[in-house]
């Protein structure tokens, strides 16, 4: 066997530790050469076939060895968030740390000629590394084995209209940033003071500044006109976005609470003062793979203060309790795992009522899109049929406060359009125009009079505004376009559809010289009658 190899037998433990961790984190190659590096200087210098594990003599005395293992320990700790991506790739994948112990366990066996058992512990060891590989289906089978789908009839009506996309607010925004040392963070839409904006934190543009420089406060942009309506809000935060070190958010929440991911971090604005939200992904041992859960949002004030606030205490914060906490990332995941209700089997073979997430390709903004309703702000993802169907299947609704999960299961009989193909639908409706320099972006549903529409806007292909923004009837594919953001709110809210009058009222005076040119023929034409 190659593991009884008596120059070094921790060169093949290494790289095959190598290859198992290439697998996970990518780039076999790099931790093949880094796992066999490691032990090669292992098996020299710091292992032996006599029992001893760290020769004191070279290069250090035992004293100086401890107080470098101290020091080393105490700087990881200290710099423990820069690890933080490393650290949770095995902490979310129990599996791999199961498959490289066994593994190890194994190979100790062989070299100790105790085949039955070295062969025992590498099938162990390849049952983990199978159950890493397939450690999403198993998560997501726990997820839809422990959550409940509640069933609804109809989608909740809309008591806002999210007119602007996050591509052309995007642009509205950098166009009007007159700030030569900043520049501008990921876009979040959120509700304020009962208006739907998007947000942006101002962060430092450059690397000295990274280190030098605070987040100096938003920009936002008014999510309900389809003109350009930016605003600039002033105020330092202590710690925030993209700025280091220690004043990093991510640094500062990871060194309060370790073992956990990050949500989408977004920006409410209370009492004149911005608040940075941050929701927190936790997770769950379920052999042998981690379940994320939602465990709450951290909220730092300006001051860099921060509160902790779990699921149950939301409700109760005025500022948080109509807007949004739940992240988007588990809504999507929560809403995918459903494709495994039926089990495992029947999605990869059998395919009965399963579901495919509609995303439309070359969407800046995919799915799930959040939504303003009578009940709240919710994050809404539409589904269509496996396979090469694209017809609308079950729309779910995501309480983005709570994270209820509702269901609306749409007739099959009704042949409803689903999102991805209606972009086709607004293309055949506007042949004049280039749509090599023309987008169709963001497919959101909205149910008026009992229809369910898919609204889309059409932009620029540089996103510098909003020309139309269309209704595509899931029905029978007709579509609707409106011009002014008025009359999208009166068909959102009311259904009304504004016809354009064509007939127009002739002043005065041309009607005094239509009337004389009409004389003036009429004595032309009785002079032609008496002439015959």
């Amino acid at each position: 066997m190659f593991f009884r190899k008596k120059s070094n037998p921790f060169l093949t433990i290494g790289i095959l530790t190598g290859v198992f961790l290439g697998l996970f984190f990518g780039n076999i190659l790099f931790w093949m050469i880094i796992g066999g590096l490691v032990s090669y200087l292992a098996g020299k210098k710091g292992f032996s076939h006599k029992g001893k594990i760290i020769d004191v003599k070279k290069p250090f005395t035992k004293i100086s060895s401890l107080i470098a293992i101290v020091v080393l320990i105490f700087i990881l700790y200290f710099f423990r968030p820069w690890f933080h991506p490393f650290v949770m790739g095995l902490y979310t994948y129990p599996s791999i740390i199961f498959m490289i112990v066994f593994g190890l366990f194994s190979a100790f066996a062989f070299m100790k000629k105790k085949d039955n058992l070295g062969y025992g512990l590498m099938i162990i060891a390849l049952i983990f590394f199978m159950a890493f590989s397939l450690n999403d289906v198993i998560v997501e089978r726990y997820i839809v084995s422990e959550t409940e789908y509640h069933i609804i009839n109809e989608l909740p009506d809309s008591s806002q209209v999210r007119i602007v996309p996050v591509a052309v607010a995007s642009r509205y925004a950098k166009d009007s940033l007159q700030k030569s040392r900043e520049k501008l963070g990921d876009f979040d839409f959120v509700s304020l003071n009962n208006s739907l904006i998007w947000t942006a934190p101002r962060v430092p543009d450059g690397a000295i500044l990274y280190f030098t420089q605070k987040v100096k406060g938003l920009m936002t942009v008014n999510a309900e006109k389809s003109s350009r309506q930016t605003k600039m809000i002033n105020q330092k935060l202590k710690i925030g976005e993209d700025i280091g070190i220690t004043d990093n958010i991510n640094w500062q929440l990871y060194k309060k609470t370790y073992f956990m991911n990050l949500g989408e971090i977004y920006y409410i604005i209370e009492d004149d003062e911005v608040l940075t939200v941050s929701p927190v992904i936790k997770y769950k041992f379920r052999f042998p793979v981690m379940i994320p859960y939602f465990d709450g949002v951290y909220v730092v004030n300006p001051e860099a203060q921060i509160e902790k606030y779990s699921p149950d205490e939301i409700n109760d914060i005025d500022y948080l309790k109509n807007n949004r906490a739940y992240p988007e990332y588990l809504a999507r995941l929560y809403v995918d795992s459903y494709k495994y209700h039926l089990g495992v089997l029947n999605t990869w073979f059998m395919h009965k009522d399963q579901i495919e997430i509609s995303d439309v390709y070359g969407q800046q903004n995919r799915q799930p899109f959040l939504m303003p309703t009578i009940d709240g702000l919710k994050w809404i993802l539409a589904t269509e049929p496996y396979g090469e169907s694209y017809g609308v299947f079950k729309i779910f609704v995501v309480d983005a406060v709570t994270g209820k999960i509702d269901m609306l299961e749409m007739n099959e009989d009704k042949t409803l359009t689903g999102p991805v193909r209606v972009v086709s639908y607004v293309k055949k409706q506007f042949p004049r125009i280039d749509w090599a320099e023309a987008r169709i972006v963001e497919p959101r549903p909205y149910v008026v009079n009992g229809k369910l529409y898919w609204m889309l806007s059409i932009t620029p292909a540089d996103f510098a505004g909003i020309s139309y923004t269309v209704f595509v009837d899931s029905e029978n594919n007709d579509v609707i376009s409106f011009e002014t953001d008025e009359d999208v709110l009166n068909f959102v809210s009311k259904g009304i559809i504004a016809v354009e009058d064509k007939t127009t009222e002739i002043p005065d005076k041309d009607k005094e010289e239509l009337i004389k040119e009409i004389e003036e023929k009429l004595e032309e034409l009785k002079e032609l009658i008496e002439e015959e």
